[in-house]
Order: C-alpha cells, then sequence, then structure tokens
C-alpha cells in the first residue's frame, strides 16, 4: 500500500509538472497569456496608448518582489500614487532595445496622464526595487537589465523630480542592495567584470544629504576577469568576540575556474583577502563550487577541491574529490571543515574532525563508500603515484529517483535521511571502525541540502 501511495503521488505530480503554468523566470511572451490587468491599470494602460501609441506590449519583470509591468508607489512624497510601466514599443531597424519606461500621474478628475518616458539599458528587466540609497530621502527606482542573450547587465537608477530622471546608469556583472557597513543605509554595490585593459572592479554607491552620489570603487585582482556571485557573511576580527560584515565574491579566473576574494566596506571598500602566490591554499577551484554559509554559524565559507586522502598523483578521473572549506582570518585561509560535495545531487557531507587523514572515499556503483585506509606507498613508486588500501567501510551513501528501489535499501539498513523532488536521498552506516563508526543522528546532522 506505501509503495501504491508513493507512486500513485509521483505520477500525479509527473502530470502536474506537465501542466501549463505561468512562470516569472520568464518575459511575458513566452506565458500563455498574460496576468489580468485591474481596472486601474486597465485606466493607466489607456493612457499609455493615448501618450505611446496602440502599437505596445507590456514587459515583465523576470525576478524579484516587483513582478508587475505597473509599479504603484508614492515617488514625489505627495500623498498619491504615481504609476510606473514597463512597455515595449514595434521594433524597428533604427531601435536595437525597444523597451521603454512611462511615469504617469493621477490627474484630478481621476484620470490618469502620461508625465515622462524614459529608454531602458537593456532588453530584459532583471528585476525592480524602490530603495532610498545612503542618507538621502528620496525614494529612487532602481533597473536591472540583461541583454537577451543574458550576458551583459546594467543598472539605471530614476527619482521622479517634476519629471522621471535618471541619476545613474552602470554596466554591471552582479549588483545588491544592502546595508554595508550597518549605519542604518542602504548602500549599491555592483561588480563589474574586466573590459578592455581595465581590471574587474567593486563599487559602492551612495547618496549624501545633498542628493550627490558617494562612490568608492575598489580594483579587484588580475586573475578576476568576472565576477558571479555575492555572498555576505560575519568576519572576526581581532583577538575577541567582534566580527565585522564581509563580502565574498565568487568570481571567474581563467576559462572555468572559480576564485573568491572577501571584501568589507566601512568608509571604503577595503579588500581582506585575495589570492596570492606565496599563499596556500589559494582559492581556485572548478566552476559551480560556491562560497556559502555551510555550517549555518553565519560566517561563509570557501570551498576548495583536493583528492581524497591517500591518492597521490593517480588519474584525474580514479579519485574522488574532497572538499575543504575555509574561513579567513587575518588575510589568511584557514581549514573549518572537510567533506564530500556532490554539487549533481545537491548535497554536503560534512565528515566528522575524528576522520582527520584516517578516512577515505570512494564511488563503487552509484554510491560514495568511506573507508577507513592505510597507506600503500610500494605501489608505483617508480611514478609517485599510489592509492590506499582500503580497510573497514564506514558508512555508504546513495541517492536514488525510483521510489521501490529506496523502500527496498530501507528495508536493507539504509536510512532516508531526505525525500526531495523526486531523490531519495540515503545513508547505511556501517560496523566497522568502533571509535570512527557515526551515530544516526551525527550521520542527519552532517548532511547538508542545497535545494
Amino acid at each position: 500500500m506505501k509503495l501504491k501511495l508513493i507512486a500513485g503521488c509521483l505520477s500525479l505530480g509527473m502530470l502536474t509538472a506537465q501542466l501549463p503554468g505561468c512562470s516569472f523566470s520568464a518575459s511575458v511572451e513566452s506565458m500563455l497569456s498574460p496576468p489580468r490587468l485591474t481596472v486601474e491599470q486597465e485606466q493607466i494602460y489607456r493612457a499609455l496608448q493615448i501618450s505611446a501609441g496602440s502599437q505596445i506590449s507590456l514587459k515583465y519583470p523576470k525576478s524579484g518582489e516587483r513582478l508587475s509591468a505597473f509599479i504603484m508607489e508614492d515617488l514625489d512624497g505627495d500623498g498619491s500614487d504615481e504609476a510606473v510601466v514597463f512597455y515595449e514599443v514595434s521594433r524597428n531597424a533604427a531601435e536595437e532595445i525597444p523597451l521603454r519606461i512611462c511615469l504617469l500621474d493621477q490627474n484630478a478628475d481621476g484620470t490618469w496622464s502620461a508625465i515622462s518616458h524614459a529608454a531602458a539599458a537593456g532588453a530584459e528587466i532583471d528585476r525592480v526595487d524602490l530603495e532610498r540609497l545612503g542618507s538621502n530621502p528620496r525614494i529612487n527606482l532602481i533597473i536591472g537589465y540583461s541583454m537577451v542573450d543574458g550576458a551583459e547587465h546594467a543598472a539605471q537608477v530614476f527619482h521622479y523630480e517634476e519629471e522621471l530622471t535618471k541619476s545613474l546608469e552602470i554596466p554591471y556583472s552582479v549588483m545588491a542592495l544592502r546595508d554595508l557597513n550597518e549605519d542604518g543605509t542602504t548602500e549599491m554595490f555592483v561588480a563589474s567584470a574586466a573590459k578592455n585593459a581595465q581590471p574587474a572592479t567593486a563599487t559602492v554607491y551612495a547618496l549624501n544629504e545633498n542628493g550627490k552620489y558617494i562612490q568608492d570603487e575598489l580594483a579587484l585582482p588580475e586573475s578576476l576577469t568576472d565576477v558571479s556571485r555575492i555572498t555576505y557573511g560575519r568576519l572576526p576580527v581581532g583577538t575577541g568576540n567582534e566580527t565585522v560584515p564581509a563580502i565574498y565574491l565568487d568570481g571567474v579566473s581563467g576559462a572555468t575556474s572559480l576564485r573568491t576574494v572577501v571584501l568589507n566596506y566601512r568608509d571604503r571598500l577595503t579588500m581582506l583577502y585575495a589570492d596570492s602566490a606565496d599563499r596556500f591554499p589559494n582559492t581556485e577551484r572548478s566552476g559551480g563550487f560556491q562560497t556559502m554559509d555551510v555550517d549555518g554559524d553565519g560566517e561563509a565559507e570557501i570551498p576548495v577541491e583536493m583528492a581524497f586522502y591517500g591518492y597521490s598523483n593517480v588519474p584525474e578521473a580514479n579519485p574522488l574529490h574532497m572538499t575543504n572549506w575555509y574561513v579567513c582570518r587575518n588575510g589568511l585561509l584557514m581549514r573549518e571543515h572537510s567533506s564530500y560535495y556532490s554539487s549533481q545531487n545537491g548535497f554536503i557531507f560534512l565528515m566528522p574532525k575524528r576522520w582527520e587523514r584516517c578516512v577515505t572515499a570512494r564511488q563503487e556503483n552509484d554510491e560514495i563508500i568511506f573507508y577507513t585506509f592505510t597507506l600503500n606507498n610500494a605501489e608505483n613508486a617508480e611514478t609517485d603515484s599510489a592509492e590506499p588500501l582500503l580497510l573497514e567501510p564506514l558508512l555508504r551513501l546513495a541517492v536514488v529517483t525510483d521510489p521501490v528501489a529506496a523502500d527496498a535499501m530501507q528495508s536493507d539498513g539504509y536510512l532516508l535521511l531526505r525525500q526531495q523532488d523526486s531523490r531519495y536521498y540515503l545513508g547505511r552506516i556501517e560496523q566497522g571502525g568502533k571509535s570512527l563508526r557515526l551515530s544516526p543522528s551525527e550521520l542527519l546532522i552532517s548532511m547538508r541540502f542545497l535545494q
């Protein structure tokens, strides 16, 4: 009965997954039908058509909290809302980017009129935010764009001052709005790819009381050609309990590798950590291994790959890779955890400290098996390559998608650690190595799921 119920639920889930529906990660053109407009939006849309022409179509942000083509907000502080509408005009050869922005205000009789139009800085709207920046009280309309291919991004900042006024337009690779220096106000943080002879940069923007931008820019290391992700965390300083907010930038190095730099912003941007030739280890690793707070302590950890214990100079495809997680301390990296990290299956297994240098792992069929081991240095001595001599198994980890197989494995002593989407995460604790053996609760605590 249990298997029938699971199979029935999965069948229903598969059927539901095939039903059509709206996805806000795509533009309105990819939807089956655009959202139905409210009465007020219909009135605003008709006013827009009077001003811009009838051959227009609404455009919708792809992410963020504001997913409508209509933004209703009191932008000038007069006590009544204005409307901002994103739309696209009919494309022609003279206009590469047909995306437009219109600001409309309500008349005394309740009708709407277009105040001003502005050209967008991209073909698609990534996200829209309304935010005060720095100590200035004005409300800013902050729009992030991408081109059709998604490779280039740009941001525009507008405010309403008799008309829609643009105060900033900048390219970026990643952008965030955050109180970086914990002074109670929001800053705009962007990191931009290297271009021509200019290095990649990180820049903070804030507005002073007079509405002028306070800007602080920092050149990133030459090894970074682009920046792909921002992560935030607390960072201990000195010898006491004081911590400061830190910005971790995962950047592209070479064709497919990532490196991480650590920044802090107080009165200015400061680089707390960057790789250098005289430091070991460096943070270079395969793409997809992102900085994250892997243990939930509020401090981000940087992943670095190496072969599992006992393997030396063996072919790259042979050994599994162990992922070590490093924290930044006084400009240096310190190892906090070792793990097995499966980005494909979306989980991390944090290895216990007592397994240090005495437990290794290998893949057998579709399972990851952790063994006690001893070094076998005599083997392949001529090439200085070696593989560990495996002793007792300690743990088996498996991910399956078949509910029948998952149920059978549980009957064979496997614990169901999590069921997520169509995946069953299972582990079996073996009886070898009494002092190294995990308890079931320890196994559950050691698993981190990324989805």
